[in-house]
């Protein structure tokens, strides 16, 4: 769009606002002209009345007749959105005054002062008010005929001695036509600069009012960047303090170099799963039955080698990676010792929301039909973190029990709200 176009709803706004501004003018310069009109009528009419009353009271009949137009017509005069009305009843009360003014020259036998008199509204009407020439020229036609009626009426001369009055007058007459359409034609050149300016100003409101919704989207945008770029920041720190910690303990508890690089490929498997699920939920969490499946679910020996039943609980970010080292932890020491090591071996992992309170998840896994397990007489980094990760981070806590048939571990820990 260009600067000086506007939208077409714009144009018909602007067109809107100068109609309405061109119906006021012109209603406003009808009153004005009605209101001298009554004035001078008043005059003429007081001084009829009191000095000549008994001598011509016709006349003072037909100025009464034209004032009572005139009063009649500014009461209806006040809606400037009628344009067609107000118009015509302009037009009428001069037209009424036009032939009144005749009127009273024929009874005076006057007829200097009515043409005089038709002369000077004509000159007023193509000027002060802003109407169509053709109604100037209407006017003009009217005019004449007055003239050449009160010319004929009241002065005895040959047939056509009104031609000499009414030609004398006719350039005037004929000229308030072309000055009415001169100035129509300036009144037009100025409403298409004024609506071109309200077009150009409309552009470019809306083109600043983009203009700041944009900047305001850029700062959003940066806004949001920024923040992302921390959050980023802050995510692969404690994502790098997480390997270095898990590389720590597991080289610490390593017996030798092949278990090391075997515990610790598994847990970072396991934490890249649970990044990988995070990142694509935008670090906002995951649903209980989602994590256990994630971190449990490629250590399956067949379908009904582990079985999980668990509701629709949300958690958050920091809560899915430590719980869901503490389940790979389980999942690994099942795979190598306990029900999953074999084919007939099961696992069945339930968990549940607890609302007594702050809301609680406990989480219950159960083994059976795999190998006999004891208690472990050494205690490495795996069992260290399933018994005292979620301890120290979120304040949970976790119960094992070493039974015969397979291991049975007891996992409680709060859960904050999260906005899903």
């Amino acid at each position: 769009m260009s600067r000086s176009e506007g939208s077409p709803a714009t144009e018909r706004s602007g067109a809107a606002v100068l109609i309405e501004s061109a119906g006021e003018i012109f209603l406003e310069r009808v009153r004005l002209g009605i209101e001298l009109i009554l004035a001078g009528i008043a005059v003429v009419f007081v001084g009829a009345f009191v000095l000549y009353f008994d001598e011509q009271p016709y006349i003072n009949l037909v100025q009464g007749f034209n004032f009572a137009v005139g009063a009649v017509a500014l009461r209806f005069l006040h809606d400037p959105t009628r344009h067609a009305f107000n118009h015509a009843l302009g037009f009428t009360v001069y037209m009424v005054t036009i032939i009144s003014a005749g009127a009273a020259g024929v009874l005076a036998g006057d007829a200097t002062t009515p043409v005089v008199i038709c002369v000077g509204l004509a000159v007023i009407s193509g000027t002060l008010l802003p109407w169509n020439p053709w109604w100037q020229l209407l006017s003009v036609i009217v005019i004449t005929a007055t003239a050449i009626w009160v010319v004929s009426s009241t002065v005895a001369a040959p047939r056509l001695f009104w031609l000499q009055n009414v030609g004398s007058i006719a350039p005037t007459l004929l000229s308030t036509v072309f000055i009415c359409a001169a100035l129509q034609r300036q009144r037009g050149a100025v409403e298409r600069a004024e609506r071109d300016r309200r077009s150009r100003e409309d552009s470019l409101r809306t083109a600043n009012t983009s203009l700041e919704r944009e900047i305001q989207e850029h700062q959003r945008t940066e806004a949001a960047l920024r923040f992302a770029m921390r959050e980023l920041d802050h995510r692969v720190k404690n994502t790098l303090a997480t390997v270095q910690s898990v590389a720590d303990q597991t080289l610490r508890g390593a017996r030798s170099m092949s278990d090391f690089r075997e515990a610790f490929s598994g847990r970072m498997r396991a934490l890249a799963r649970i990044h990988i699920a995070l990142a694509g939920r935008r670090w906002e969490g995951l649903r209980a039955a989602e994590l256990i499946e994630l971190v449990v679910g490629p250590y399956r020996q067949d379908r009904e080698s582990v079985s999980i039943d668990s509701d629709e609980t949300f958690l958050s970010s920091e809560l899915v990676r430590v719980l869901g080292m503490t389940l790979h932890e389980l999942a690994t020491n099942a795979a190598k010792h306990g029900a999953l090591s074999t084919k007939t071996g099961r696992v069945a992992i339930s968990s549940a929301i607890a609302h007594n309170g702050t809301p609680r998840l406990h989480i219950h896994w159960s083994e059976r039909d795999g190998p006999p397990v004891a208690a472990p007489t050494y205690r490495g980094f795996g069992m260290i973190l399933i018994e005292e990760a979620l301890a120290y981070e979120v304040n949970g806590r976790v119960a094992l029990e070493f039974q015969n048939h397979g291991l049975h571990c007891e996992i409680d820990v709060p859960v904050p709200r999260v906005a899903v």
